[in-house]
Parts: C-alpha cells; sequence; structure tokens
C-alpha cells in the first residue's frame, strides 16, 4: 500500500472529496436552469430540446464521476454507452411509433 491513500484509490485515480463537490454544485446550477427553462415562454420544441440536453449533460456527469465510470477500464465502459445509446434508440423509435399512428394531428 501506498504512503498517503490506499493502494485501490491509487490505483484507480479517483478525484478527491473536493471534485464531487465541484461537480453536485453543477448538477445543482444545471437543475436550476433546467427549472427556469420550464417556466420560460418558448415553442415547446426548442424546449424540449433544452431540457433534453441539459438531462443529458447531467446523465453523463452523473454517470462518470458519481458512479465512477470515467475512471474504469473503457472495457466496461462500452457495454454501458452501448446499453444506453440502444435504449433511447428504441425509446425514439416507440416514441415515433406512437406518434405517426395516434389519431391526434400533432401541434
Amino acid at each position: 500500500m501506498a504512503a498517503g491513500g490506499t493502494a485501490a484509490a491509487k490505483e484507480h485515480g479517483h478525484p478527491k472529496e473536493k471534485v464531487y463537490v465541484v461537480v453536485a454544485l453543477w448538477l445543482a446550477l444545471i437543475t436550476g436552469l433546467e427549472i427556469t427553462i420550464s417556466y420560460i415562454k418558448m415553442p415547446d420544441a426548442a424546449k424540449i430540446v433544452a431540457l433534453v440536453l441539459l438531462s443529458v449533460i447531467k446523465f453523463a456527469a452523473v454517470v462518470g464521476y458519481f458512479m465512477h465510470l470515467k475512471f474504469d477500464n473503457p472495457t466496461l465502459r462500452k457495454p454501458f454507452i452501448t446499453g444506453i445509446i440502444l435504449a433511447g434508440a428504441v425509446y425514439t423509435i416507440v416514441l415515433l411509433a406512437f406518434t405517426l399512428h395516434s389519431n391526434v394531428a400533432p401541434k
């Protein structure tokens, strides 16, 4: 074991607690921005795009830092990222199927 920390911490190169606090503050800031956007009068499409983009950023930060995926072996990252992309594709296909085959005209 190395001096000044555990062997596991040195091996994976995890950041100090300060980094996690900074990431949490950024997440809180993005959440506040999302709430602000939800109250702003703007076209629905622009609002949805902005909120989805901010959600993707928050998701990446949580997964990367708090689930330690950023610090893991890239071999372990690939199945996770593949699953997320597949889930997003299936969600989009189902959403489009329901939208295109509904009896209600889109706004």
